[in-house]
């Protein structure tokens, strides 16, 4: 890839993942809201404590694997023979382990649900149901990190944040309007689970030539799994971390604050998708420079990205950190923590700036010192949430996960400092912290002389009018201040990027 079009390529596969993961947010955010209106709290707490320990089953049944196909096909020419083994060996694997997994989180649910989170009886029919998709997600994950390693992000786009969310929104609201409550929360999982797999698979076919009989006979593929397992801790490790809220709210409180703590959750989350959209295309790419020990590429893509990310998170950081409440009224009138959001949001905007780093670690071999990353913020996350959530609740969760976020976010920085040279800081940040404080400026203005026109309180009507004019408000006049204060190169690459993807231009 040359210097004139590596910042092209850069935006031009984030805008895809952007766009896709964007529409998937919708699809899920309205997929909490209805299921937050319409089943309340306690059984919304419900679903997220069964999808917690679902997704931290599904991450053990995985092994790894998807980071490591990403890796390994990564550095292989497409269509060329070594990389269908390498796909076809992890789809055995994995598709082996999540069998034995599933199993296992079957025949522990109730040991699960009694002993440990001392909930009502019926999540334990909800984690044995969910038990049975993670052969369908196992597969699902694996297949798209095959597709993503030929550095073509749009089929893992479409599968994981398009049709996986649209299945599970639209089949929540049938559920429920045919069927009731109960199985408005079993029945998603599983259709949108197995829908996703048969579509990624179909575009799996565009790289290699699916065989079941090969993926049968294919051996184990013991290298890819020297490098996977590693990464497995690691990732399990993330996503405890991400879930132990969620846990340890159920452990020392009940499903209702669990409930109350989902919104919080879900809406701080948003900014995690422009780091997510990013990381997809700058993991092989820099696996690849990388491999090719290309330190000023490496240099320049974990900048680049960087930046981009930061530009493209903080509009969003402003207009959570203001309009905290009224984005969470969207969930009930009793969803009305302001505070907690504040504070987790801020953790994950500081994730965000930082999480390349993670990345750099993984691509660059160094996945232990990764897993060491994890272990200690997931440690400090424990201990703070003991410490927090007795006194203080859904605050003192949101509180613990900052903290923890902070400390992992140090952590990459220096790593990545020291070992790869690689600095995440540059002159190139100060125009869009320019254009924040600016935005806020004029949103406080705005409060002032139009928002406060609108009684959001009133009705769902008026909330849903004063967001959607906030959140113009706020994204016009933070892009208005960023194009006057100058637009460089690498800004013109993601415009003309994002140009081709509007008009489809050639």
């Amino acid at each position: 890839m040359t210097e004139q079009n590596l910042g092209k390529k850069v935006a031009s596969e984030a805008i895809t993942s952007f766009g896709g993961m964007s529409i998937g947010s919708v699809f899920r955010y309205l997929f909490s809201i209805f299921m937050a209106r319409w089943l309340g709290p306690q059984m919304l707490g419900l679903y997220s404590l069964a999808n917690a320990v679902t997704r931290i089953g599904e991450i053990f049944a995985m092994m790894g694997l998807d980071n490591g196909v990403l890796r390994f096909v990564s550095r292989e020419d497409r269509n060329s023979s070594n990389a269908e083994n390498i796909i076809y060996s992890s789809i055995k694997m994995g598709l082996v382990s999540s069998l034995i997994l599933g199993g296992t989180l079957f025949f522990s649910a109730e040991w699960i649900v009694l002993k440990f989170l001392s909930e009502d009886p019926f999540l334990i029919k909800i984690i044995k149901f969910y038990a049975f998709t993670l052969p369908f997600t196992v597969i699902t994950l694996i297949s798209s990190f095959a597709t993503q390693g030929f550095k073509i992000l749009k089929y893992k786009i479409f599968v994981n944040q398009i049709i996986n969310p649209a299945v599970l929104l639209v089949s929540m609201i049938a559920s429920y309007l045919i069927f009731g409550a109960k199985l408005a929360i079993l029945i998603p999982t599983f259709l949108s689970a197995f829908i996703g797999m048969i579509f990624i698979l179909s575009f799996l076919k565009k790289f290699i030539t699916l065989d079941i009989k090969k993926i049968i006979s294919t051996p184990f593929n013991t290298k890819i799994l020297k490098f996977s397992i590693p990464l497995m801790f690691v990732s399990a490790i993330g996503i405890i971390m991400h879930w132990i809220d969620i846990l340890m709210l159920g452990i020392f409180s009940d499903a209702n604050a669990v409930g109350m703590y989902h919104p919080i959750e879900r809406t701080a989350g948003l900014i995690r998708m422009i780091l997510f959209a990013f990381a997809g295309i700058f993991a092989p790419l820099f696996s690849q420079y990388f491999y090719q020990d290309n330190s000023e590429k490496m240099k320049e893509i974990y900048q680049l990205s960087t930046k981009w990310i930061f530009v493209a998170s903080l509009p969003l950081f402003i207009f959570l950190m203001l309009f905290s409440n009224p984005m969470l009224m969207l969930f009930g009138s009793e969803f009305d923590n302001g505070l907690a959001l504040k504070i987790l949001t801020a953790g994950i905007m500081v994730q965000a700036f930082f999480g390349l780093g993670s990345s750099s670690l993984t691509m660059s071999g160094f996945s232990n010192l990764n897993l060491l990353n994890v272990l200690v913020a997931l440690a400090v996350n424990i201990i703070m949430n003991i410490i927090l959530i007795p006194d203080y609740g859904i605050v003192g969760a949101a509180l613990a996960t900052t903290i923890a976020l902070l400390i992992i976010s140090c952590l990459r920085f220096f790593e990545n400092y020291y070992i790869l040279n690689l600095n995440v800081f540059s002159l190139k940040l100060i125009k869009p912290i320019v254009s924040g404080a600016l935005t806020t400026g004029l949103i406080f203005l705005s409060k002032k002389y139009i928002l406060g026109l609108i009684d959001y309180s009133s009705s769902l009507l008026n909330l849903v009018l004063y967001l959607l004019l906030s959140i113009i408000i706020v994204f016009i006049g933070y892009f208005s201040f960023y194009i006057i204060l100058g637009i460089d190169k690498e800004d013109k690459d993601m415009v003309d990027s994002l140009k081709k993807k509007i008009f489809n231009q050639s």
